[in-house]
């Protein structure tokens, strides 16, 4: 019996999201989180488990089948102030970029990847027990973009004109295992529309091609607060963007009455994809009171890792 089951996790962004960081730059005041070395868009897994945790308390509450203040505490821990009691039976990774929507004259938007997230996604995949094919994908020169629809070069990506390659057998492979991990809908659309360019010109889309919104905060007659403060800019994922993560469930840690410690680790990964059999939604990140946050769920079983 496996003692780790993992499941990969594939957000479809609906909303613009904000994963904020708390630490501004330059003229962004709250920017999204950023891997420190590639600054690639990220969500940190302590607000990634917190918005699941909040989801399963809210079924919880309402009774649903399979969802009791037991079950809460032995998938994602104790309160804090029961913490000595153990951990919980679920373990959740950062979320990393999968694909990122750069708007296009031919096509309105494409997708962007390149070689580096598609070998992370292929380490990631493998340490979760789920085979996949060879991800090695060739990378295109800086002026290059390699997508499988049909477009009349140059393909032009924001003020970007780049010359259209079509895919190799390993190219092909990497945007079928993309669209495979997607919601279901969007396979095809990924299959003609997920670019593969360089790293150094994703690296690009990625830093410069957020959605940057100024907003101001006013006072009860609807004008400025007149304190200085009430300007700020912020920054925002835009909808459309694609990002995945681990979700790893070992057997239970803690007793409790609704969940004894002899479920398996299988028991608890079926538990927590029953989160999103019905409604594949969540909401994460800040800003959920102005619509922010919302994304769409795909929960694939990847494999035992122990």
């Amino acid at each position: 019996m496996a003692t780790k089951v993992a499941q990969v996790m594939v957000l479809h962004a609906l909303t613009p999201l904000h994963p904020g960081s708390g630490q501004s730059t330059g003229i962004v005041d709250l920017p999204v989180q950023r891997e420190v070395h590639t600054q690639f868009p990220m969500v940190a897994a302590s607000g990634v488990k917190g918005s699941l945790r909040d989801l399963a308390e809210t079924r919880a509450s309402a009774g649903e089948v399979g969802w009791t203040r037991d079950v809460v505490e032995t998938v994602f821990g104790p309160e804090t102030a029961n913490a000595s009691e153990g951990a919980g039976a679920l373990s959740v990774t950062d979320l990393r970029i999968l694909a990122f929507p750069v708007r296009s004259l031919q096509a309105v938007f494409v997708w962007v990847t390149c070689p580096l997230v598609l070998r992370r996604l292929q380490r990631d995949l493998n340490l979760a027990g789920k085979a996949c094919p060879d991800l090695a994908v060739a990378g295109p020169s800086d002026e290059e973009v390699v997508i499988a629809g049909e477009y009349r070069p140059p393909l032009l990506l924001e003020e970007r004109a780049l010359q259209v390659r079509k895919p190799d057998k390993a190219s092909l492979a990497a945007m079928d295992l993309v669209a495979e991990l997607a919601p279901a809908d969007l396979r095809d659309d990924l299959r003609s529309k997920l670019a593969i360019v360089s790293d150094q010109v994703f690296t690009y889309f990625v830093r410069h091609c957020t959605q940057v919104s100024a907003r101001i905060a006013l006072n009860e007659r609807k004008t400025t607060t007149g304190d200085g403060g009430n300007l700020w800019y912020e920054e925002t994922l835009p909808p459309e963007t694609i990002l995945y993560g681990l979700l790893v469930c070992s057997a239970p840690r803690i007793q409790r009455d609704g969940w004894k410690r002899g479920r398996s680790a299988g028991a608890v990964a079926e538990c927590v994809a029953g989160l999103f059999a019905e409604r594949p939604y969540i909401q994460i990140g800040g800003n959920e009171t102005v619509g922010q946050g919302w994304c769409r769920v795909n929960l694939m079983r990847a494999g035992d890792m122990a």
